[in-house]
């Protein structure tokens, strides 16, 4: 015979809260974390958006032309990086790792593109104090760099130790049962995927407010 509790509407599902706190601490910090760098970037860009506005009748500069190519480079970069914890379910580490350094290298590019787009900038005359909109585009896109730069030391992190686990059976079955180590996969692929979606969204407003 059921219980009561069974035969209730809804009965046997977890509340928000009750999922919430199923959260492993780490993952709940970095979602914590995420969140607090969304806020960040968005009162930057607001701001960003107030001295683009002001700066209408200021000498207007058009969006170095590598950031477009660095936001095509980052989306194939997630693309590879969205695969990695598909590969780590079906036990297949050699292809993760592959994608992992692919994701690495691109991730690499990006960064090297943005520098060469401030360089682009300084020869167009906008420079960090010059420019009212300068300062903030400068200021955004180093911040996201800075997060970047986060995300390619974890990725490198990873890629290390399942290169290493990869190249014994022992290893292997060890890798793929530890639960930590899915953890750290699912967190990788997490925060690459918001620093890819905060990075679109700043290229459009730029795309736009310049």
């Amino acid at each position: 015979m059921k219980s009561e509790n069974q035969n209730k509407i809804g009965a046997g599902k977890m509340s928000s809260f009750e999922r919430i706190e199923k959260v492993p601490p780490l993952k709940m910090l970095l979602y914590i974390s995420m969140a607090g760098m969304g806020m960040l970037f968005l009162v930057l860009t607001v701001m960003f958006l107030v001295k683009a506005s002001e700066a209408a009748t200021a000498t207007p500069f058009l969006l170095p032309k590598l950031f477009s190519v660095s936001t095509v480079v980052l989306l194939v970069s997630s693309f590879f990086m969205h695969q990695v914890p598909t590969f780590y379910a079906q036990d297949d580490l050699v292809p993760m790792k592959k994608h992992l350094l692919r994701s690495l290298v691109l991730g690499s590019v990006f960064c090297v593109a943005q520098v060469i787009a401030w360089y682009e900038m300084v020869e167009a005359k906008i420079f960090f104090n010059g420019h009212p909109a300068g300062t903030f585009l400068y200021l955004l896109s180093a911040l996201h760099l800075l997060h970047i730069g986060g995300g390619l030391a974890f990725c490198s992190y990873l890629f290390v130790k399942t290169n290493r686990a990869a190249k014994d059976p022992i290893r292997t079955l060890v890798f793929i049962r530890d639960p930590y180590r899915l953890m750290q996969v699912q967190m990788l692929r997490s925060y690459w995927h918001f620093l890819d979606i905060l990075w679109i969204a700043l290229y459009f407003v730029f795309l736009f407010a310049l």
